[in-house]
């Protein structure tokens, strides 16, 4: 029973990560093809469960680069990229329960940032949603978010003072 709910998780995680076939045009047969339409962001599918990080931030670079494009102003960019970084950090966590726990806490603080200096809640809840779905956007990466996941099995998180946001 376990096993198919990872599986089943998996699958719509993969799913999401790709935007869901819902959205593809008739003459959209690929990923490469929605990245190429402007459908889909492109981003990175190498094996490093990290991903490019050329300028050290914490970010991916194809992550960075649709902050710069979709963030909005300064403030809502740091937030989202403070976003990406919690999310890779989840990602690098794996099954660690303490590397769990405080990438779990960092993400916490993080959401409530980009709620903060979202212009709605249901801005800030589709850019966590969208954050989430490129940080976990290979199969590898989503296996290591699930590891990441079960990890915190049983956990209680509150949210954090203020709104979050480490700057």
């Amino acid at each position: 029973m376990r096993r198919h709910l990872g599986t089943l998780i998996l699958a719509t995680l993969l799913l999401a990560a790709c935007g869901g076939e819902d959205q593809a045009s008739p003459e959209a047969r690929s990923v490469e093809d929605l990245e190429r339409q402007g459908q889909l962001p492109v981003l990175d599918r190498s094996d490093d469960l990290g991903g490019p990080d050329a300028d050290g931030n914490g970010v991916r670079d194809d992550i960075d680069a649709w902050i710069a494009r979709h963030g909005g102003d300064p403030a809502r960019q740091a937030a989202l990229a403070q976003l990406a970084r919690s999310f890779r950090a989840a990602v690098l966590a794996g099954g660690d329960p303490a590397a769990a726990q405080e990438a779990a806490h960092r993400n916490t603080r993080a959401v409530a940032c980009v709620m903060a200096r979202s212009g709605s809640g249901t801005e800030g809840t589709r850019a966590v949603a969208e954050m989430r779905k490129m940080s976990a956007n290979t199969k590898a990466r989503v296996v290591a978010y699930l590891a990441y996941s079960a990890a915190l099995d049983g956990t209680v998180m509150s949210l954090p003072a203020g709104n979050g946001c480490d700057d």
